[in-house]
Formats: structure tokens, C-alpha cells, sequence
């Protein structure tokens, strides 16, 4: 059986209070008020082609897709859509942006994803807005954009915890497995049941699925077509944490806290070697290890580790 997260929570400072109580009501109600930017606004319009998305300084995050940034270092994604929150082509483009905020803002260490209302995500909505990608057999070239299921370059290189409740299924569960630490509230329903729907999953979980679950577990949820529960992720290795419902965000965000503490080059160099392997072979990543580690070696983030442990004191890393 998993292990249910009791998660009581530690003293904070008054604006800390402040985010994480919204972001929980939000997920108690699924028309809870839209979250307020901590920072400036990013992402593309909500009509913005995109082939030509406006620069991220000078765009707006769309309604479907919000961002905050908690400690200055975790950055919040959610996703607010009605229909259990299923996803269209603008959406996915807001979380692109989102991925590209986190990689490319040298406070961000970390970001945590996760969805409003009673669901994470139930798969995709109105289809008819993926023609071009299914047309040309590839996601277009969009500047300032991160793929969010990491099928295709450009991929993520800082990572993400998720957090899921509710409907989990079809590219909902996609995106959860493009996670690196995952986090399920115990009402989690999962599904990857597309070839009962005509198509087949083709963001990912043909490859993550087997990879994590072992062939015959992934196969048969998704050559039948059935749900399964958060004690069968859990069991299965998907999940990670399993919570009480309405507090995985909660869990999700004590994870990214101690992931944000860490030395942020060691943190990717960590991702980064694991990722390379997958993506380039065994051969690619052994090739790399001693490189890289030379090059941390020469890190002032690595300095700083001997500077603390000998004044007795928390090493303040800076990503240098």
C-alpha cells in the first residue's frame, strides 16, 4: 500500500500563507478566482499565431495556463480549463512558454505543475485545433516555447514536480509522465485508453509507460483501455507520493522546496546526464560524466559547499 501523505504544515511567512492557501482553494473549487502573478506576466496571447508568438516580456499568459513564482526560485504552472481541464492547441502553447520561462530565468530552479478544479487533465480538447501538427507530422517552430511532453526538442533541462487529482488520462497523463517527481492525490482516476477512441497515444506514454511500468503493466492499461487508481501508479512506480485529495500541491511544493535548496548546476548536470541517456544512449552519457563533473569541480557552487561545511553553516548556492 502507499505510503498516504499527512502532510502538516510549517510556519510560514505571511505572503508564503497567502500563495499556497489560493492555490489550494483553487483546487477545492473549480471556479475558484484567477490566481494574481507574483512578478511580471508571461507567455503568448491567447490568439497569438503560433508561428509568430509575441517576446515573453511583452505577452500575457492566456486564461487556460497561470504562473506564479513562489520563494523566487519555484515557478507555478496551472491549468485552468473547464471540461476537466482538457487541453487544445492553445494551451499546450501556454505551457511551452511556461517551460521556457523556468529554463531560461536564472532564479528559477524548479517549477511545479498542476491543475485547478476537481481534475488535472482528461486529454484533449477539440481536435480540429491540432490539424496542422497531425497534417505535417510535427509540432511547428515556435519561438520562446519548451515541448512540454519532451517528444521533440527543444526539451526542458530544469525539472518538475507534478501534482495530479481527479481525471488524469490520455495527454493528462502524458504530461504527468513528462514529469520528473509525481505527486497524486488518492482520488487520482488515470487513463490512456485512446485505442478505444480510434488513435493511439502519441505524446509519449508508448515509450515512458513501458519504460517505467514494464511492458506487460503498461500494456494492459493501454491496449485495453482501462482506468486505474493512485495505489496502482504508486505500485506500478508512476507516482511517487500519493496524498490525501487537495493536498498534492502541498506535498508537490515541499519537493520543489528542497529540489530549489540544492546547487542548481549540479541539479541539471543530474537531469541532464539521466535525459542524455535516454535520448542518446548509454554510450553518449558514460562518454559525458567525467566532462561534466570537471567542469562543476571548477563551479563556485562547489567552492561554496567546502565554504559552509567549514564555517558550520547552510551553503548558499547560486547556480555559478
Amino acid at each position: 500500500m502507499p505510503r498516504v501523505e499527512h502532510h502538516q504544515q510549517s510556519p510560514r511567512q505571511a505572503s508564503e500563507k497567502d500563495v499556497i492557501g489560493m492555490h489550494r482553494r483553487a483546487f477545492l473549487a473549480a471556479g475558484a478566482a484567477a490566481t494574481v502573478l507574483a512578478g511580471s506576466r508571461t507567455a503568448l496571447a491567447q490568439n497569438q499565431p503560433v508561428d509568430a508568438p509575441a517576446p515573453m516580456s511583452e505577452a500575457a499568459m492566456p486564461s487556460t495556463v497561470k504562473v506564479d513564482r513562489l520563494d523566487g526560485s519555484i515557478l507555478l504552472i496551472g491549468i485552468d480549463r473547464q471540461q476537466s481541464n482538457r487541453i487544445d492547441f492553445s494551451a499546450f502553447i501556454g505551457l511551452g512558454r511556461a517551460y521556457y520561462l523556468l529554463d531560461h530565468d536564472d532564479a528559477l530552479r524548479v517549477g511545479v505543475l498542476y491543475a485547478q478544479g476537481p481534475d488535472f487533465v482528461g486529454g484533449i480538447l477539440d481536435p480540429a485545433t491540432w490539424a496542422p501538427v497531425l497534417r505535417t507530422g510535427r509540432f511547428p517552430e515556435t519561438r520562446e516555447f519548451v515541448n512540454p511532453i519532451g517528444t521533440v526538442p527543444p526539451r526542458r533541462e530544469k525539472p518538475v514536480v507534478v501534482a495530479v487529482q481527479g481525471k488524469t488520462q490520455g495527454a493528462g497523463h502524458e504530461l504527468f509522465l513528462a514529469a520528473d517527481v509525481r505527486v497524486a492525490a488518492s482520488d487520482t482516476v488515470f487513463g490512456q485508453g485512446e485505442v478505444n477512441r480510434g488513435h493511439f497515444p502519441a505524446g509519449g506514454a508508448t515509450i515512458r509507460f513501458v519504460r517505467e511500468a514494464g511492458w506487460g503493466n503498461a500494456m494492459r492499461y493501454m491496449l485495453t483501455g482501462d482506468d486505474w487508481g493512485a495505489d496502482e501508479a504508486y505500485r506500478l512506480g508512476l507516482v511517487q507520493y500519493v496524498t490525501p485529495p487537495g493536498k498534492q500541491l502541498d506535498r508537490a511544493i515541499e519537493v520543489a522546496r528542497k529540489i530549489a535548496t540544492a546547487a542548481p548546476l549540479g541539479v541539471r548536470a543530474t537531469l541532464g546526464s539521466a535525459n542524455r541517456a535516454l535520448f542518446d544512449g548509454q554510450e553518449a552519457a558514460f562518454t559525458a560524466l567525467l566532462p561534466e563533473l570537471g567542469r562543476l569541480a571548477q563551479s563556485d557552487d562547489h567552492q561554496e559547499y567546502f565554504r559552509a561545511l567549514q564555517e558550520k553553516r547552510a551553503p548558499a548556492y547560486r547556480g555559478r
